[in-house]
């Protein structure tokens, strides 16, 4: 079969490799559309350890069952199912997890083997939203993000701020504006993001966020960004930092403390998060995500590299799907 290999520092290449084998408790996949994030262009770029070549990446994707046919979105966090963490519901920070395009073999190409507990069936009559699909799993991140945010408070906040509006951004906008949050604003440097964070549906999209917030969300990671949202967020608000592009925060410490000012970090998503995604994605404007065949996957990933911003997502297809 086709597959887009990570084969070292900045380079990729399309290979002929051998279609996998689904082991116990695992269904063959046949990929009909598979985005590519951010994280691995980064991982591309910089030879981050935490993806190893050769690599077949690929963890945002939708496709058809071999077994029975039916469209399924793959959560593509694998965890233990069995240790402490896992049986209170907190799959996503399993101390044993592994994740499908990183730890093990992805979807960028034609077929993938994932366990048959991680398929979520998607509806089958949106074949024209296909490409869309692959949004489920930055759309669960969002989910996952916002449940943190309420800590089990069924109130919404009349007020929730986010930096960045890159997908998973652009992600937290849409949940919370679906989940019915009166006030979302959403800021970003590039107008190419700030343009299409419109069909989020926040209710403001700038270049910086001002005045106060009850919740903000930090979706780029930043030393800065991280400042930033700690500044922005009122006194007993709560910050959710999901970005990860650097790993230092320089904060005022005192002030936080007086101010009683709540950090939660936010990583992934649970089982009951993705398949809340796998419903909210089909409301999404079509055509927010780019398709490019499979074959030109190598092409897409370099001009996604060099900054190309014109798209929310780019997903891959295989040819016959």
């Amino acid at each position: 079969m086709n597959a887009i290999v990570y084969t070292g520092l900045r380079e990729l290449k399309l290979l002929d490799v051998e279609t996998p084998s689904p082991g116990t408790d695992e269904v063959l996949i046949r990929v009909e559309a598979a985005g590519i994030c951010g994280s691995e262009l980064e991982g591309v770029a910089t030879n981050s350890p935490f993806r190893v070549p050769p690599l077949i990446m690929g963890h945002e994707f939708i496709g058809r069952r071999m077994d029975d046919g039916k469209r399924v979105a793959v959560n593509p966090l694998v965890s233990c199912g069995l240790c402490d963490l896992c049986r209170g519901g907190r799959q996503n920070i399993c101390r044993q997890r592994a994740i499908i395009g990183i730890q093990r073999p992805g979807a960028f190409a034609e077929f993938v083997a994932v366990p048959t507990a991680n398929c979520i069936e998607m509806d089958v009559n949106h074949d024209t939203a296909i490409p869309n699909a692959v949004f489920t799993e930055p759309i669960a991140n969002a989910v996952h993000a916002l449940a943190l945010a309420s800590a089990g408070d069924a109130s919404l906040p009349p007020r929730v701020g986010i930096i960045g509006a890159g997908p998973v951004g652009f992600a937290v906008a849409f949940v919370a504006v679906n989940e019915g949050v009166e006030s979302v604003a959403i800021s970003d440097l590039s107008v190419d993001r700030r343009n299409l964070a419109e069909a989020s549906g926040a209710h403001s999209v700038t270049t910086e966020l001002e005045g106060e917030f009850d919740w903000i969300f930090d979706a780029v990671g930043t030393e800065q960004t991280r400042a930033m949202s700690v500044d922005l967020v009122r006194p007993g608000g709560t910050v959710i930092w999901i970005g990860l592009h650097g790993k230092g925060a320089t904060l005022d410490v005192p002030k936080l403390v007086r101010e009683e000012k709540r950090i939660v970090a936010s990583f992934c998503y649970t089982p009951s998060d993705f398949s809340r995604a796998a419903e909210l994605v089909w409301a999404l404007e079509p055509g927010l995500v780019a398709a490019r065949p499979l074959e030109d996957g190598v092409a897409a990933f370099l001009g996604l590299m060099g900054g190309d911003q014109r798209d929310l997502k780019t997903a891959l297809v295989p040819s016959g799907a």
